[in-house]
């Protein structure tokens, strides 16, 4: 027997099959690019992406040894399709970055409390989330939100094309700020508030559960056998998490992909003014019982694609990452090339760089920048850690983590070992685990598996670590000194 993870990311969708004891035995990849048609702006075309993870399920599924007997899905968060009753897809799904309701956020927690929102969905406002999303739609494009009978995130969009009456994980629901995060149910107050009902939504179930049992002909369509589960999973970086053997207090993912995100365990939903006024959220784990908080920088590994593609397009990204110097640089950056994630959720200030001469090379620009995304996260770990989460083991996932030379500048800026681990796909792995949980009732966390296996760690280096200590203290003060200048400049 075998058990799918289909990570379902803004760049991609991936999708693994794994035997019952966690060996890999196919995989399939399709990626899709994010649109903006306009400033502000960041699309997916949602039939491409659904399209796309149809191919990779039956393609990982032919190449496999054994039957699939469930498939657990990770979804990114925030995005969501209108759907109308036919069937038909009624526009484009904003992303995560998409920060065209940042106009809407501030009048509509005034109106409904900012206390109040918090304490229902354990997340503090921000264009990012679906309810501004669907406040922008609502606003703007009155008559798609009529036609739409769904308004569907891509867990459940998913389910919805593979037959299945869609459902979506907790951890997923948790991202829209449309769900009560201690009643596990779309929250009243707030659908009130949208004029939005609840059956327009998809199904919150907590993850590791049955959604429902793929019909005969769609798993045909994709080469699967009969009574194939479908699995409720969750939030990418919570299954991710998960996937990395992540499930005990005091341990956390480090997920270095398109987002740069911590994910740790936490025993309980804690949510506190600290973390209220730090941005920093509390909602549910993919594991029962468990909560977690996200500390994220939306720029992170896509600089690095941006940088090949604007200055290195001839090179390979080894080949780029080995141009970098081994001492810290001289360059002190800011790397909000996208909207800001936690602390700050800025969505204004842009991308900064300090220092930059005739005599800066171009290894030397592409550390300088990767290193300000680290020092960003570094922040995030000490904002979290003030907050009284503590977090004594990190483990680190995504592309990423797969360049020693990358996970060392990390392991040196946060002055902590990071763990390397031997699967690759925790994303998929995750959802996997869930899937398996889901038709045997295996313990995701069965320490017999390979993810919880890790490669030997890569350790600060203590004179680079004093370095990022002095400059850390340098970089604090940045973000403040340009925004305020961007401020005065744009109002001039």
């Amino acid at each position: 027997m075998s058990y799918l993870g289909i990570d379902l990311g803004t760049s991609g969708c991936k999708a693994v099959v794994f035997a019952d004891d966690g060996k890999p035995l196919s995989q399939a990849h399709r990626g899709y690019a994010v649109l903006h048609p306009q400033p502000d702006w960041a699309e997916l075309d949602s039939r491409t992406v659904i399209d796309a993870c149809c191919a990779v399920i039956a393609e990982a599924a032919k190449a496999a040894s054994d039957p699939v007997r469930a498939i657990g899905i990770s979804s990114q968060g925030e995005a969501f399709t209108p759907v109308g009753a036919d069937g038909e897809y009624r526009g484009r799904a904003m992303v995560s970055s998409d920060s065209r309701a940042a106009g809407l956020v501030a009048e509509f927690t005034a109106r409904f409390g900012l206390e109040r929102l918090y304490r229902i969905t354990g997340h503090t406002p921000s264009a990012m989330f679906t309810l501004f999303k669907l406040l922008w739609l609502k606003q703007h494009d009155p008559e798609t939100w009529r036609q739409s009978a769904r308004l569907l995130c891509f867990e459940d969009l998913l389910m919805l094309r593979l037959g299945v009456e869609p459902a979506l994980g907790w951890p997923l629901a948790g991202r829209t700020m449309l769900f009560d995060v201690t009643r596990h149910e779309w929250s009243r107050d707030i659908l009130a508030a949208l004029e939005l009902d609840e059956t327009r939504l998809g199904r919150p179930l907590p993850s590791g559960t049955t959604a429902g049992i793929l019909p005969r002909a769609v798993a045909a369509e994709l080469g699967l056998g009969r009574e194939v589960k479908l699995v409720a999973g969750g939030h990418d970086q919570t299954i991710a998490a998960l996937g990395a053997g992540i499930g005990e207090p005091g341990t956390a993912m480090y997920a270095a992909g398109s987002v740069e995100c911590l994910c740790p365990v936490v025993p309980k939903l804690t949510l506190s003014d600290d973390l209220c006024r730090h941005n920093l959220c509390c909602y549910d784990y993919s594991l029962p019982g468990c909560y977690t908080s996200v500390a994220y920088s939306l720029t992170g590994s896509n600089l690095l694609q941006y940088f090949k593609e604007q200055f290195g397009r001839e090179c390979s990204y080894d080949t780029l990452l080995e141009e970098m110097p081994e001492t810290p640089t001289e360059l002190l950056a800011l790397p909000y090339f996208t909207p800001s994630g936690t602390p700050y959720f800025d969505p204004v200030t842009p991308g900064a760089l300090l220092g930059w001469r005739l005599t800066t090379s171009r290894g030397e620009l592409l550390k300088g920048l990767l290193e300000a995304v680290a020092l960003e996260m570094k922040l995030n770990l000490q904002l979290l850690e003030a907050s009284g989460m503590t977090i004594e083991r990190l483990a680190a996932t995504g592309g990423g983590a797969r360049n020693r030379r990358l996970v060392q500048l990390k392991a040196d800026i946060l002055d902590r070992p990071l763990f390397r681990l031997e699967i690759d796909e925790a994303g998929c792995y995750g959802a996997a685990l869930l899937a398996r949980y889901a038709d045997c009732g295996r313990s995701p966390l069965d320490t017999d598996t390979p993810a919880f296996r890790p490669e030997a760690a890569v350790y600060p280096r203590p004179d680079q670590a004093d370095r990022y200590r002095e400059k850390f203290a340098r970089y604090q003060t940045f973000y403040p000194g340009i925004r305020d200048l961007h401020g005065r400049l744009a109002n001039r």
